[in-house]
């Protein structure tokens, strides 16, 4: 009886959710005479008109295979454009050879968010209060090593093949694309110095990343099915016992020019507290005036070592 009762009050809520009254948006959005009767058609698939977590900036690697098994969990705080949010970040990393592949998969099962006025209206945004939960996006990639600087005179290069799922919801709410996004880059990097117990290198990237938009014709919106952009990033990685920092500024470029075109100088700490335990945290910090910062905390629980 008591989870009968519980499914029908999950059911009820999710039924007023649906049928709330958007009078309040058919007058402020000229619907259904702007650009028809899909209203999950009026949001503008853009970075700069989404949450931080629909079309996420390629993080820059070191080029260097990881060949341990291990497990990533993170809390992340974005914030600046009007919104804020916050979300469950996990990551899951299989070496397929060693020095040679790996595979991984990402995913965000929770989000919360919550917006202005004023950014509800810009991106379209049919929660009324400005606020809300969704799940988030899996995604995986493979990253393969052409070069080792071990093995040859020259530098690491790695290329990686990534594609998220449209398992993320709630793009009524500019939450999610609904929608595929692929992107493909090469990562070259080169130690600079190398003790028995410290090194530095130096990375960049450059690639393409490609994504669904919303044909719409509307202000902040496409004339086009696709948007596609360069992938671009340079940064550098300092390792001392236990401890590491890697800073870069990273970004892609689209040609629709409506938001488009992120921008983030991000620096990464993590230290090796166990032989299986490493904590982890990171800030972003957007370098455009619509961009959001974000603030991570998490650790990484590591299972094996691939020989």
């Amino acid at each position: 009886m008591r989870s009968t009762l519980l499914f029908l009050l999950m059911f009820l809520s999710g039924f007023s959710v649906n049928a709330q009254n958007l009078d309040w948006w058919d007058q402020l959005h000229d619907y259904p005479n702007a650009a028809g009767t899909d209203r999950s058609r009026y949001v503008s698939i853009s970075p700069g008109y989404m949450g931080p977590n629909a079309l996420r900036v390629p993080a820059l690697t070191n080029g260097i295979i990881d060949n341990e098994i291990w497990s990533e969990t993170t809390v992340e705080h974005h914030f600046g454009n009007g919104d804020q949010t916050l979300n469950v970040w996990s990551q899951f990393n299989i070496p397929l050879a060693k020095d040679k592949a790996v595979l991984y998969v990402t995913s965000i099962p929770l989000e919360w968010w919550w917006v202005t006025e004023a950014t509800r209206d810009e991106r379209r945004m049919q929660r009324q209060n400005g606020q809300g939960w969704n799940t988030g996006d899996m995604a995986f990639g493979v990253i393969l090593r052409l070069l080792n600087e071990e093995k040859v005179k020259g530098p690491n290069i790695t290329f990686r093949a990534h594609s998220k799922t449209t398992t993320g919801g709630n793009v009524n709410n500019a939450r999610f694309t609904d929608g595929s996004m692929f992107f493909w880059e090469a990562t070259l990097s080169k130690t600079l110095k190398k003790t028995e117990n410290s090194s530095f290198l130096i990375k960049g990237m450059i690639g393409f990343y490609t994504w669904q938009t919303n044909r719409n014709f509307l202000p902040n919106g496409s004339e086009q099915f696709q948007n596609d952009a360069g992938v671009y990033g340079v940064g550098m990685e300092w390792t001392t016992g236990k401890f590491r920092w890697g800073s870069d500024i990273s970004g892609y470029h689209g040609y629709i020019m409506n938001r488009d075109y992120p921008t983030f100088w991000r620096n990464q700490f993590s230290y090796r507290l166990t032989k299986h335990i490493a904590l982890y945290s990171n800030f972003n910090m957007g370098l455009k005036s619509w961009d959001w910062s974000t603030v991570t905390i998490g650790y990484r629980h590591f299972f094996k070592t691939i020989e």
